[in-house]
């Protein structure tokens, strides 16, 4: 009996101290980068936009510019980059002329 109480009471407080560190989180980062195309974006190419790309891995958003080239991505730099954004508009057969990233005003905490 005093084996058992003695196991439970290691038990207890092994799992106390594990339990006590503090958990480190990653920090969930977003940037923006506005990809120019070679051709105005129609209608289907919207589509293929927001059917594909939307779906990537850390695309958080999608806006279009006004020029009607421009497409503006939010993303999480966790989980793509912008190689890898680059290489899913060529997947859709949509050629980018430029990718420049857009700086975005820093938070208040």
């Amino acid at each position: 009996m005093k084996k058992i109480i003695t196991l439970f009471a290691v038990i207890a407080l092994s799992t106390g101290i594990g339990f006590a560190q503090k958990q480190q989180k990653k920090e969930k980062k977003q940037e923006v980068i506005e990809f120019t195309l070679n051709e105005e974006i129609c209608q289907n190419c919207k589509r293929k936009i927001d059917n594909n790309i939307a779906f990537e891995k850390g695309v958080t958003g999608i806006t279009y510019g006004k020029d009607g080239s421009t497409v503006q991505i939010r993303y999480r730099t966790d989980r793509t980059d912008p190689e890898k954004l680059q290489l899913a508009f060529e997947k859709v057969k949509l050629e980018v002329v430029e990718a420049k990233p857009i700086e975005q005003p820093a938070k208040k905490k």
